[in-house]
């Protein structure tokens, strides 16, 4: 199920902003190095390839274009908690280098940390002062769609159609070819709970990859979309999400005529501040100046 504390902490560690590829190319960029503007400001290409350097080594699914558009939404989040009269102090950055600094044995091994991952200290430094800026933003947008009314919730409820669920297993890779190299296995004959017990990352594969009983809601769209979409029995092609690459096996549907928006509640707010964290950003993009070599 999406939590929003998860939604923000993907956000800053980067995997929820996978799902806002794709801006607009509307002129180019001649200044050499320069890989995109955003208002006026720039995004270098040596900028671009050392948050990927680092960023891939936590996510290997991550893509140079998945890397630029959170440099984007970066841009657009600091611009936004400046505007909204969120600050940042050098002192503050500076306890936060040293609190980091303490996670290291010491300035050796800090040290080491920095150059085995291709890091400078003021790309760190500067880092963390964006993360600042943004993890404030973030929680003070989202604090205001915490109390959603009745009306609002009843209309996911209904448009999500709460009452339906599906039961589905799943193998989950890094990617596309390792997808594929599962699904081969399935079609000529192995066992899906065998392959997904010998090559899913995901803590399902010790139970064949069973997910029980899930909503539309409580799973990341593309993922839902195929599941329930597939007849029972029936084994997907491999499907992508900010996770990696699914292969989805359906093993049941049915109706729970038990469900309310009461009993209901909990997701259905959890789920309205995910649509509405969707909006907040998009709205941020549309608004901008994004332009792209």
């Amino acid at each position: 199920m999406i939590k929003l504390k998860k939604l923000l902490a993907l956000t800053l560690c980067f995997v929820l902003v996978l799902s806002f590829t794709g801006c607009d190319k509307p002129q180019e960029i001649t200044e050499e190095g320069v890989v995109a503007t955003v208002n006026g400001q720039q995004i270098t290409q040596e900028e671009l390839d050392m948050n990927y350097g680092f960023y891939i080594k936590m996510n290997p699914t991550v893509t140079k274009e998945d890397m630029l558009d959170k440099l984007i939404m970066d841009i657009l989040m600091v611009e936004a908690a400046k505007k909204g009269g969120i600050t940042v102090t050098e002192q503050q950055v500076n306890e936060e280098m040293q609190n980091f600094k303490s996670l290291n044995n010491s300035e050796e091994d800090y040290q080491k940390f920095l150059k085995d991952n291709g890091l400078t200290e003021e790309f760190l430094r500067s880092e963390i002062e964006k993360e600042y800026y943004i993890n404030h933003y973030l929680t003070t947008e989202m604090d205001k769609f915490s109390n959603p009314s009745d009306e609002e919730l009843k209309k996911i409820f209904d448009e999500y159609k709460m009452q339906e669920e599906v039961r589905a297993s799943h193998i989950l890779v890094n990617t596309e070819e390792e997808a594929k190299a599962a699904l081969d296995r399935i079609n000529k004959g192995d066992k899906f709970e065998d392959v997904a017990k010998d090559v899913s990352i995901d803590g399902s594969a010790a139970t064949g990859g069973d997910l029980d009983y899930f909503s539309r809601i409580r799973m990341v769209k593309p993922f839902s979309d195929a599941a329930f979409s597939l007849e029972v029995g029936d084994v997907s092609e491999p499907v992508q999400s900010e996770f990696g690459y699914h292969i989805i096996k359906l093993t049941d549907k049915r109706t729970d005529e038990s469900k309310t928006v009461e009993t209901e509640r909990q997701t259905l707010t959890q789920y309205y501040s995910y649509l509405k964290y969707n909006e907040m950003l998009d709205n941020l993009k549309n608004e901008a100046d994004i332009v792209i070599k």
